[in-house]
């Protein structure tokens, strides 16, 4: 089995009931390629996500899809966008323990080995800290557009 830490940037516009917010997180989550074949993503910040498949690139994608779908769910249950950003924030602030000290350990294995990822680029973690920022977007702009960014911790 083998371990890969993970930052990633994800930039969402989620609609709600009467509000459209901007959700922009940078995360953090664990690679896991199990000896089976299988890789699954497991988040750490937040941590209460994860998604699996054949190769990296499609349990990025199911953990991307299942991410957003918490952020879908939170904005159908609430009425307000306070509510929205209270119930992201409370999300966001999960960290899974466990994959934490997983990410630790596998950060400090790909920094002795120099392992790395082919698909993706290679960043140094402490450039990428977990942080989220949940804006009510009253005027939207283009602006406001920005791709996902997802790479390997180093």
């Amino acid at each position: 089995m083998n371990k890969y830490p993970i930052v990633f940037r994800f930039r969402d516009i989620v609609a709600g009931n009467g509000f459209l917010a901007h959700v922009i997180l940078d995360g953090r989550a664990l690679l896991v390629v199990e000896d089976d074949g299988d890789h699954w993503v497991n988040g750490v910040q937040p941590g209460a996500v994860a998604g699996g498949a054949a190769d990296s690139s499609t349990a990025l994608n199911e953990f991307k899809a299942r991410y957003q779908s918490v952020l879908f769910d939170i904005a159908g249950d609430v009425k307000t966008f306070d509510d929205f950003k209270r119930g992201v924030e409370e999300f966001f602030a999960g960290v899974s323990a466990e994959d934490e000290a997983e990410w630790n350990e596998a950060l400090e294995a790909v920094r002795r080995s120099n392992a790395s990822l082919d698909d993706l680029p290679t960043v140094k973690a402490e450039t990428v800290p977990s942080r989220i920022g949940i804006i009510d977007i009253k005027i939207p702009q283009p602006a406001m557009n920005e791709l996902d960014h997802v790479a390997a911790a180093a």
